[in-house]
């Protein structure tokens, strides 16, 4: 499925934006890109290829459609791009009063001007003027100059963007109270393994709940070799073992809890015994338990040249048997290669690890994950008529893993 990008690209001053009209009707700048992709970064590029200086702040309203996902990407700027004569600024309200060519349009530029005169929606970052009161922040606390800002993540409650400044690139992110954990998380975890997490420069809890984190760029490059990965992790995991501080911080995972998740979306089928059988192999297994961050995706492990590895993006970390950590980026990289020399780091090192039940509960944790998250961004808005989808996929899923072979 591909998403369907719809530019909003407002300029404050006149309470416009950007529009081709069609006779009577009016349609935004259009643009798509994969399932996968990142739809800021693909505003953002458009918006250099075309020649506009454009701030993206917002992807909000996504609705699913048979072609794929609607976005309204919403943004800030004052000149108009050279690429098509037929665009003009056009008042908020005539568009507001008048008929989209396509329907989506229509109804998110209604939704988002419901409240005010200039695009909005709920959330701390569900405004077109927080990238400004960011780059301030970042100024003010740590006396950096700024410069060009790439966006990575722009929802209304969560943003990440990477920053460059005069002494290098630093990355923002902007949190909800909901995911403020992550900021104290990767702290603590820096404190105690320094070089192995990202450094914090500023941090800030903003009195609408909201936490601004200021970190410094962890170089290396993302890799799906799990031999560059497996030993870094299990000795992270020894060493973190140990520590009191961290063990606070962490939940201790649920299996039980995910098993009875799961079999409501396999009521009926043949793998509902094999869920419950598979993840009491894992209960029992004769494992340490440390840190399982359940985003541990390829995406979000740096290697360097000098091989150090790095972990970011440690949002929804648990405690658990270890060697779920291994079996979910495995997964995620597709190679299930490399579980020996992860064995083998462990001091003593682990022995008859049942790797086969470790991966199909990592594939439920996985499943699990990504609905909790539908929910998430279904109740607050920032999607709608996802849930059904998802449903049927995740069953899918759950069923490709418990299913025997």
């Amino acid at each position: 499925m591909q998403q369907i990008l719809h530019l909003c690209i407002v300029d404050r001053d006149r309470a416009a934006a950007l529009a081709t009209w069609y006779g009577p009707k009016w349609l935004l700048p259009v643009i798509s890109c994969s399932e996968r992709a990142r739809a800021a970064p693909a505003a953002a590029r458009w918006a250099s290829e075309v020649g506009l200086a454009w701030d993206v702040a917002g992807q909000w309203l996504g609705r699913l459609a048979a072609e794929g996902t609607d976005w309204l990407i919403a943004g800030t700027a004052q000149c108009p791009p050279a690429i098509d004569s037929k665009l003009q600024w056009t008042p908020l309200t005539d568009l507001s009063s008048s008929l989209a060519v396509i329907d989506y349009q229509g109804w998110a530029i209604a939704q988002c001007l419901e409240n005010g005169p200039l695009p909005l929606v709920p959330g701390p970052f569900g405004n077109l003027t927080w990238l400004n009161d960011v780059r301030r922040w970042i100024r003010a606390s740590a006396g950096a100059l700024v410069g060009a800002i790439t966006p990575y993540r722009v929802s209304p409650y969560e943003v990440v963007l990477g920053v460059d400044t005069h002494s290098g690139r630093v990355y923002f992110k902007g949190l909800d109270e909901r995911r403020a954990l992550e900021a104290r998380l990767t702290m603590t975890l820096a404190a105690i393994v320094p070089g192995a997490f990202a450094q914090t420069l500023a941090v800030e809890s903003k009195s609408d709940g909201s936490v601004w984190w200021l970190t410094c760029e962890c170089p290396g490059t993302t890799t799906l070799d799990g031999g560059l990965v497996a030993r870094p992790l299990a000795r992270l995991q020894r060493r973190l073992m140990a520590s009191g501080p961290l063990i606070g911080e962490l939940r201790p995972l649920d299996l039980d809890e995910a098993v009875r998740w799961a079999s409501t979306f396999v009521a009926g089928s043949a793998c509902v015994p094999a869920i419950a059988e598979q993840t009491e192999r894992v209960k029992r297994a004769a494992v340490p338990e440390s840190w399982i961050p359940m985003d541990l995706h390829p995406t979000n492990v740096l290697v360097d040249g000098a091989g150090q590895v790095r972990f970011i993006d440690l949002d929804d970390s648990y405690l658990g048997p270890a060697p779920l950590a291994m079996a979910l980026f495995a997964q995620r990289c597709r190679k299930t290669s490399h579980y020996r020399l992860y064995e083998e780091s462990w001091c003593p090192a682990l022995r008859h690890v049942d790797w086969p039940a470790f991966e199909a509960v990592a594939a439920l944790l996985d499943a699990r994950h990504g609905w909790l998250r539908i929910e998430r961004y279904t109740r607050s808005g920032e999607v709608y008529g996802a849930l059904d989808v998802a449903a049927s996929r995740i069953r899918q899923r759950l069923e490709f893993a418990f299913s025997p072979r």
